[in-house]
């Protein structure tokens, strides 16, 4: 069942719910129709589910959201060493936001600083093209 598709016989208008209605919830329970769609003002408007299939698509609703959930929180263990005197001792610890955080803001300086020195690099060799550049015409033209 594909709760967004709908075929003609599931469409039913609301004046016909009213009317009608024992009909529908007869379709519905003996699984003529997977669903009905309630049209107001001849747009689709309301859906009609049998209960165990909203059970269905709830639970199935519910184990994606935490399978992706779950996904998202699959993280490397940190290992942090603590010496004292004469033990160290060595803890693996899940990561917490804050320490992923501190992670995150050292890379990303890095990055920053690699970047700040490529651009300097590439600005001192524009200033020293255009510098090439310029003294042989100022020669031409002294």
């Amino acid at each position: 069942m594909n709760p967004l598709q709908y075929t003609s016989k599931e469409m039913f208008s609301s004046t016909e719910l009213i009317r009608k209605n024992k009909m529908i919830f007869d379709k519905l329970s003996k699984n003529e129709i997977d669903k009905a769609i309630i049209l107001r003002d001849g747009k689709p408007s309301f859906m009609l589910l049998e209960f165990s299939k909203y059970e269905e698509l709830m639970h199935e609703y519910i184990s994606l959201k935490e399978s992706i959930q779950n996904k998202n929180l699959k993280t490397n263990k940190i290992k942090k060493v603590y010496e004292y005197e004469d033990n160290i001792k060595i803890v693996e610890s899940e990561p917490t936001t804050k320490e992923l955080d501190d992670e995150d803001l050292a890379s990303a300086l890095k990055e920053i600083e690699n970047l700040q020195i490529e651009e300097l690099n590439s600005e001192t060799n524009k200033e020293k093209k255009e510098k090439d550049e310029k003294e042989p015409l100022k020669e031409f033209w002294e």
